[in-house]
């Protein structure tokens, strides 16, 4: 502090002051305050006799903050006190203070935007800071959860049971699972935080929301049930078809001779390998292997390899044990194989399962057991394997795409099934099979005529039995006389003829009407396909004058799309 008169000279001078200015005691007395500061001081209280407060200079490397006060004896201007006040450490200070304070609104944002709830207590259980989430799960604002403690707001329903406070007792970390006044079902954890003494000073709770979750997962439960029921049931249908149901309809020696080698196999427990087209009848002759076997009175369980999404493949194959994975069955399932386990298993399709999977399939067939997904202990197994394929395995293991020591444990007794254009004998017998399957279902009596049966016996369908089967019940159903007739027939069957034969006579008319279509039709095509008259006529090897002719008998003739000219 430093006081002046009203010319400016020094009159008193303290020593912080005396410090500030670097003078000693006898060089600053009387002299002009003036010329003891930078000329950046701004020294104007003798000027204007009217106070200057909170000044900022520079003095010596230093901040100051600097208030000059003018002094009067009665309303006469005496002199003036100048102060000067460090604030060296004062502007870095004020600056960590404005970024805390920043850094706080940031953490109190990151607090409230959290979708999981937060709640903190003392150390006694009393709420000192909740999140935003709360008022979604509550049902409150938050200011009216602060103070409050736990056991009071579990009394008043909020949430049951209170978790803050079994992590309070037991001092340790604690997780389970709340409901809420809102109906909410939520996963809470409670975590203690101690001081240097070892005493509980906070309780950290967080709860998210998995109402959602907790749905979805009894949904997903009562799917696995019904599946399960539906799965029994298809395996008594099975069961039922395999005890009365179809018998293997056949006239071709072929057949005759894949039938023989059934028998042979049946009466042992070799794995077969059943190789053909789709539709040939694999799955059949997979259930008579069973149906003759002594194991027909046992599980046989039919698994279509392209059929079961891969992500799910190895639980519907080896079953897991309970809480094995997210959405698990609380007590564990049964896998195909675990079910078959007696009987047989049929693995259609074996060229689609997954190489991972391979791998565990040959340890179930060398080691006659198997863990389900999640288990420690090995189940014993014990099944007969058939298997069956319209691809080629051998070129799948020579592509890396099949294993090589799995292709030779399933080919031990390979039956390959010829399609049904390799055995034409068994056509008509099918056609009549598959009719009187219809007719009884239906309630119905349809019949195929012989030239009708011609007509199938002349195909060479593509998809085999199958699509007899389906052909079959397509006729029955929409066929309206009792009789089949060739004209009945899909255009595609014709199609197939045609290519053979070039024209295809569906039925008995006139010769004159039916040499009159052929030529109208022929005339026709040639016209979509030339347009003129000289190429349709070397196409359809007559003369030109012979076209033109017999297009205008048939009305086909228009001067404005044809051409009559050679080019």
């Amino acid at each position: 502090m430093v006081i002046i008169d009203a010319e400016g000279r020094v009159v008193v001078c303290n020593r912080a002051a005396r410090e500030i200015l670097k003078v000693l005691p006898q060089e600053i007395m009387g002299r002009n305050l003036k010329d003891l500061l930078p000329e950046s001081f701004a020294f104007r209280v003798l000027d204007t006799e009217e106070p200057l407060w909170g000044e900022k200079v520079s003095l010596r490397g230093k901040i100051f903050l600097t208030n000059q006060d003018p002094i009067f004896s009665e309303e006469q201007l005496v002199g003036a006190v100048v102060s000067f006040q460090d604030m060296t450490g004062l502007d870095s200070l004020a600056l960590e203070l404005e970024s805390m304070k920043k850094l706080n609104r940031e953490w109190e944002a990151i607090f409230d935007s959290s979708y999981d709830e937060i709640f903190v207590t003392d150390g006694q259980g009393y709420a000192v800071r909740v999140n935003r989430a709360c008022e979604r799960f509550y049902g409150v604002k938050t200011e009216e959860l602060i103070g409050k403690h736990v056991k009071e707001l579990e009394r008043q329903g909020l949430f049951s049971p209170n978790v803050t406070s079994q992590a309070l007792a037991e001092k340790k970390r604690v997780t389970s699972m709340q409901n809420t006044k809102g109906g909410q079902k939520l996963v809470v954890t409670s975590n203690p935080v101690f001081d240097d003494a070892g005493n509980i000073i906070r309780v950290v709770t967080n709860s998210r929301d998995i109402t959602e979750l907790s749905n979805l997962k009894q949904r997903l439960e009562e799917t696995e049930k019904l599946v399960d029921s539906y799965r029994n049931k298809i395996a008594e249908l099975h069961k039922e078809r395999l005890n009365f149901g179809e018998d293997i309809v056949y006239a071709s020696t072929p057949m005759k001779d894949i039938l023989n080698i059934v028998e042979k196999v049946a009466a042992v427990d070799s794995t077969v390998l059943i190789e053909g087209e789709s539709g040939v009848g694999k799955g059949l002759i997979a259930a008579r292997i069973h149906k003759l076997s002594k194991r027909a009175s046992r599980p046989f369980i039919t698994v279509n390899c392209g059929a079961i999404p891969e992500t799910l493949m190895e639980s519907e194959l080896f079953g897991y044990e309970a809480g094995a994975f997210t959405g698990a069955r609380r007590e564990g399932k049964k896998g195909l194989i675990e079910m078959a386990n007696g009987g047989t298993i049929f693995f259609d399709e074996i060229g689609d399962l997954p190489l991972n999977l391979q791998v565990k399939l040959l340890h179930v067939i060398q080691e006659k057991r198997m863990k389900r997904i999640g288990g420690t202990q090995d189940v014993q197994i014990d099944i007969r394997i058939i298997t069956a394929t319209n691809r080629n395995l051998r070129h799948l293991v020579n592509e890396n795409k099949f294993r090589e020591d799995l292709f030779y444990r399933l080919n031990v007794i390979p039956i390959v099934i010829p399609p049904l254009r390799h055995r034409k004998e068994d056509i008509r017998k099918l056609v009549n099979r598959f009719l009187d399957v219809c007719n009884a279902r239906y309630d119905m009596n349809k019949r195929v005529s012989p030239e009708t049966l011609t007509v199938l016996e002349d195909y060479n369908w593509p998809g085999n039995v199958r699509e007899v089967e389906n052909l079959m019940e397509r006729l029955t159903v929409t066929v309206d006389g009792n009789e089949i007739l060739p004209g009945h027939l899909p255009e595609y069957l014709y199609w197939e003829q045609s290519k053979k034969g070039k024209v295809m006579v569906l039925d008995l008319c006139g010769l004159k009407s039916a040499t009159e279509e052929v030529e109208k039709q022929l005339l026709k095509k040639a016209l979509t396909q030339f347009h003129n008259t000289y190429k349709m006529a070397e196409a359809l090897d007559v003369n030109q004058s012979t076209v033109v002719r017999k297009m205008r008998r048939y009305g086909l003739f228009d001067d404005s799309n044809l051409k009559t000219g050679k080019s």
